[in-house]
């Protein structure tokens, strides 16, 4: 299948892209820094996958949705790149940085979506959330109702598309020491709520509640492969394994 993964050169996405290479997945993969598509476009290509890497800036309403387009059919689009945004109480936060962190994590993804769908006959979209749009996360609230609303995002288009065959899931693929979860855990800080932060994340670790990088990264290539689609408009978690 032809996949095409946002935000794929990097931590948690280049794990997802590493399992679906080894899947004999035929990849894409879009972000927004050059040097880490490269890297990772040589990476892959060495091991023999087949893969295509693309600059897109998910802040750019339109990049992705235009790459989309312009690529053809795709079978599945994994919608993995987002911003942490701002840290600190919602009404001390820089309000542009807040906003900003909704452009990327929400107009973003929405606006990929709508590409693929237009262009797909068949096949599935999976948009990737997290435990922070589920429960409430203070002093992260634009990472956390961002991803909330990507959550009824899904919902909607998964009954918008009930009479075509494109599932639409979002996928929480757990705690993880990569990425946003490692840097929260390893932060150093004088500020009071990103230390809040820090030891909460660390105490999540220590007692083991992380979710194993290979494990979410396995259960993403499952769902890429169509085994949850009957669950279309639903959240997958690390529960389902």
């Amino acid at each position: 299948m032809r996949v095409l993964v946002t935000g794929g050169a990097k931590e948690l996405g280049r794990a997802f892209c590493e399992a679906l290479g080894a899947q004999g997945h035929q990849l894409v993969i879009t972000g927004r820094d050059e040097q880490a598509l490269d890297r990772a476009g040589a990476d892959f290509r060495a091991r023999g996958v087949d893969v295509e890497t693309h600059v897109a800036d998910l802040g750019d309403p339109h990049a992705t949705g235009k790459l989309v387009e312009s690529l053809g059919n795709i079978d599945v689009l994994v919608n993995n790149g987002a911003l942490g945004g701002p840290v600190g109480p919602t009404w001390e936060v820089d309000e542009t940085d807040w906003w900003r962190t909704f452009e990327v994590n929400l107009r973003g993804t929405a606006f990929a979506a709508n590409a693929a769908i237009r262009t797909m006959s068949s096949g599935r979209i999976i948009n990737v959330i997290s435990n922070a749009g589920v429960h409430r996360w203070p002093y992260v609230t634009a990472y956390s109702v961002s991803k909330a609303a990507v959550i009824k995002l899904t919902e909607n288009l998964a009954v918008e598309l009930k009479h075509r065959p494109i599932a639409v899931l979002s996928y929480d693929p757990g705690m993880v020491d990569i990425g946003l979860m490692r840097r929260g855990a390893d932060m150093e800080s004088d500020d009071p709520h990103q230390q809040r932060i820090s030891t909460w994340a660390r105490s999540q670790r220590a007692a083991g509640r992380f979710t194993p990088v290979e494990q979410s990264a396995d259960l993403l290539a499952r769902i890429v492969s169509g085994e949850f689609d009957h669950l279309s408009g639903g959240l997958i978690t690390p529960a389902h394994r």
